[in-house]
């Protein structure tokens, strides 16, 4: 499953991983066809190494994309629309399209934006494991060390949820779980790949034990470990957002709020030296 849904990739069935759909939140099909036409398009920006534009009918400001159609278009690899009411992602071909592509801006950038614009999730950019049974997120900038820590937490029989992105579902009473996004994972990054599949993936939302945000220390520094509080606990968890949307500005602030309540925040205090990994798993797993 893909955050707990079924994707059906009815055009290229090689790309479908084995799940059973009876225990997916529901369906959702990816298929070729012609597409429509939008007359609202933002500019191009980087993502992923490519150049990436969204389009509606409408400013994304007065419907939040949700229960609409919306557009991605990834410049001269393939365009991807969302059609609510068959619970359809359609798409076309670019010169750049390859099956794999197809599967990677749909599972990596498509799919948790749509699931956050419906208000299913709240999305993250972090890397996610299973510890003693509860999901344990870890927080970091870009090359700050979640990939490869994640890594060394799977080598070590711990299951993955994320190495990339995360989703969040906030409960009616308050709680929150993790919901695994894709079962695979790449620790060294490469432009528009999933990485390698793992068998070692948690398949059911998980109680989350807590957040580490990872601070790189000079190689020779000890592991420490400290809670992190009051608004810096805020600002951690802003940071961790996956893509930031403006239109979507006060749901956000008012996850990160409630979320904030709810999970405690910890900083790691990390040496750049992967031969001290070890070190790390065990304060964390002593935490």
């Amino acid at each position: 499953m893909i955050f707990g849904y079924h994707i059906d990739f009815c055009d290229e069935p090689s790309l479908n991983h084995p799940t059973d759909p009876s225990s997916a939140k529901s369906t959702i099909a990816v298929k070729a066809c012609l597409l429509p036409q939008f007359t609202i398009l933002t500019d191009y920006f980087p993502h992923s190494l490519q150049h990436v534009r969204y389009g509606g009918h409408r400013p994304f400001e007065t419907t939040k994309g949700k229960n609409v159609e919306w557009m991605m278009e990834i410049e001269n690899t393939l365009t991807l629309v969302w059609f609510p009411q068959s619970r359809t992602i359609g798409y076309e071909k670019g010169e750049r399209f390859t099956p794999e592509r197809l599967r990677f801006w749909v599972y990596h950038t498509f799919l948790p934006l749509l699931l956050q614009m419906e208000g299913v999730y709240h999305i993250l950019h972090v890397g996610c494991v299973e510890v003693k049974g509860k999901a344990v997120i870890f927080m970091a900038p870009s090359f700050g060390g979640k990939s490869t820590l994640t890594d060394y937490f799977l080598q070590r029989g711990h299951k993955l949820l994320s190495d990339d992105t995360l989703a969040i579902e906030q409960r009616a009473d308050g709680s929150h779980r993790a919901v695994a996004s894709w079962p695979f994972q790449r620790p060294y990054r490469q432009p528009e790949t999933l990485g390698d599949e793992t068998k070692h993936f948690a398949t059911m939302p998980l109680e989350i034990a807590a957040v580490y945000r990872l601070e790189k220390t000079d190689e020779t520094a000890p592991v420490t470990l400290e809670a992190v509080k009051g608004i810096e606990k805020f600002k951690t968890l802003h940071y961790g957002s996956f893509i930031p949307l403006g239109f979507l500005k006060e749901e956000t602030f008012a996850f990160h709020t409630e979320f904030a309540k709810a999970v405690p925040v910890y900083r790691v205090d990390i040496p750049w030296d992967k031969e001290r990994l070890s070190e790390v798993y065990d304060a964390i797993i002593a935490w």
